[in-house]
């Protein structure tokens, strides 16, 4: 008896910190690793002081993202709890007291103050991260076309960030490249958001500005935004850019079917039902994805050094 009284304490700790976790979203944090991208791509991610630099933008993106989630999560309580995944989010469910929404404002005013250390204009664009992601969660996520570009935005400030923080010039080849890919990424989202209430069998209101009628529509743009973006990285491969840049640019082309494969399957897996509402969080989690991931490094750092 006295033995389950003293585990009982050390339980709940274990599920406090499980669901202050889940609530700050520690899971999305992967998509703020996008700051690394330009330097990693222009050689230059170990150079100097860029690394530690990278590491504290990352860190400010991170703080940002968990306060906003928090104050989004406050602000849409009563919806959450009519979703019928949400609902079991920590504060949804009340397993964290409202009083934790006040995490929120902290952390985004972190992610400012680490911004503003890496340089000023940093500072700034996390501060226009937060605006635009608060912006999104209130109203333009209600707005068809407008949510699926105002998503690709977000993710493009990521790596817009990273580059500033170093001083790398901006890439047009990965600019264009970046546009395509997140802006079909965002038509992804979007779609697996659909099929999962078909799946469930929900007429759960999304507070989207889609009808059911307009997936097909939605998966059309996004599979084209999709094979446009590899086609753009196959163009770059055949550019003197490429040549200049890479010892053996000619290994990047195993990139293309490796891409072309993974982009595919993603799309499937949404057709079928298979992902969550984020991509990029289904990506993480999915072996097929990590195992491409490790195959695009090899193939990276062959081109870049043999």
């Amino acid at each position: 008896m006295a033995s389950g009284d003293a585990q009982a304490p050390t339980k709940a700790r274990s599920h406090l910190v499980r669901d202050v976790l889940a609530e700050l979203r520690v899971h999305q944090w992967v998509k703020n690793l996008l700051v690394f991208v330009s330097p990693l791509a222009s050689h230059t991610l170990f150079s100097s002081d860029v690394l530690e630099r990278l590491v504290l933008l990352f860190l400010a993106f991170c703080a940002s993202a968990s306060g906003v989630y928090v104050v989004n999560d406050l602000v849409d309580l009563e919806s959450d709890r009519a979703h019928p995944r949400k609902r079991h989010r920590p504060l949804a469910s009340g397993r964290l007291p409202k009083l934790f929404g006040a995490v929120g404002p902290l952390l985004m005013l972190v992610g400012v103050g680490l911004g503003f250390y890496v340089s000023f204009t940093s500072g700034l664009i996390i501060a226009g991260y937060i605006l635009l992601s608060a912006a999104y969660s209130a109203y333009l996520k209600t707005q068809p076309l407008v949510d699926v570009f105002t998503l690709s935005g977000l993710y493009t400030i990521r790596m817009f960030a990273g580059e500033n923080a170093v001083g790398i010039d901006a890439s047009i080849w990965l600019l264009s490249f970046s546009a395509f890919m997140f802006l079909s990424l965002a038509f992804l989202k979007r779609v697996s958001e659909y099929q999962a209430m078909q799946t469930e069998k929900t007429s759960y209101d999304s507070r989207r500005g889609y009808t059911p009628e307009d997936v097909e529509m939605l998966k059309m743009m996004g599979v084209c935004s999709s094979f446009i973006a590899t086609m753009v990285l196959s163009l770059y491969l055949n550019s003197d850019a490429a040549a200049d840049q890479y010892s053996s640019p000619i290994l990047l082309w195993g990139a293309i079917p490796v891409f072309l494969f993974w982009q595919s399957r993603m799309w499937l897996s949404a057709e079928r039902g298979f992902m969550t509402d984020d991509p990029i969080i289904y990506a993480a989690r999915d072996w097929v994805s990590r195992l491409v991931v490790v195959v695009l490094a090899l193939l990276y750092l062959g081109a870049s050094f043999l």
